[in-house]
């Protein structure tokens, strides 16, 4: 009986290997890698919880909608299958976006800390696929939980993130019920959501994604 608890204990721990929970009520934090140029006193902010919303909450209503998509009712949780619900997010040169602007295009959404060594480790499988992929139209957006502007500005300047940069301003990770990082979205040129993927993912990964992020599975 013993053994089998152990058993259990271990499959638990496996599954959640590859995936960090953003820092919320501890002061242990991983170190940053030296590659990064953060000190370890330059740990990034904790990521605060927030509440969830309450169930029929609307998107905010000021969110332009695109012309073939109807936003009025979508739901503001994730589910594999539905539209991808409405949304805005902060660029780190500090503009404002909707997500309705990236509809049309693969689009894989990314949440993401620079204190999360496996969300460090999928960066550059996520280089290696947008590089290859984005000719074809992919879009990828990775939105920052764990660190202030000035930090995802110096980290940019060690790890090259070729795509849309920003950050999590209006808490949709907290929102949509997600504990852990990374997790990527991956939503189909319809606004489809197609998948979503808790830890990080290799290229291989991303590959075998790629029918259903395109739309031709």
């Amino acid at each position: 009986m013993r053994l089998l608890a152990i058993w259990i204990a271990v499959c638990i721990m496996a599954a959640f290997a590859l995936a960090c929970n953003p820092p919320a009520d501890t002061e242990d934090e991983a170190p940053l890698p030296a590659a990064t140029g953060l000190t370890p006193d330059e740990q990034p902010a904790e990521v605060t919880p927030a509440e969830a919303p309450e169930e029929g909450t609307q998107p905010p209503a000021d969110e332009e909608e695109p012309a073939g998509r109807d936003t009025s009712n979508l739901p503001t949780k994730i589910k594999v299958g539905d539209q991808l619900p409405t949304f805005s997010f902060a660029t780190i040169d500090e503009k404002k976006h909707s997500i309705e602007e990236f509809i049309g295009k693969p689009l894989i959404i990314n949440f993401w800390g620079i204190n999360c060594p496996p969300c460090r480790e999928e960066l550059p499988e996520l280089v290696k696929f947008y590089e290859k992929y984005k000719g074809e139209g992919l879009e990828i957006i990775t939105l920052n939980l764990d660190a202030s502007l000035d930090k995802q500005r110096k980290f940019l300047e060690y790890q090259e993130m070729p795509w849309v940069v920003g950050y999590d301003d209006t808490e949709m990770f907290r929102k949509w019920n997600y504990r852990y990082i990374p997790t990527s979205i991956l939503v189909d040129p319809n606004g489809t959501v197609v998948d979503e993927r808790i830890g990080g993912m290799s290229l291989d990964d991303l590959e075998s994604s790629r029918p259903g992020l395109f739309g031709e599975g």
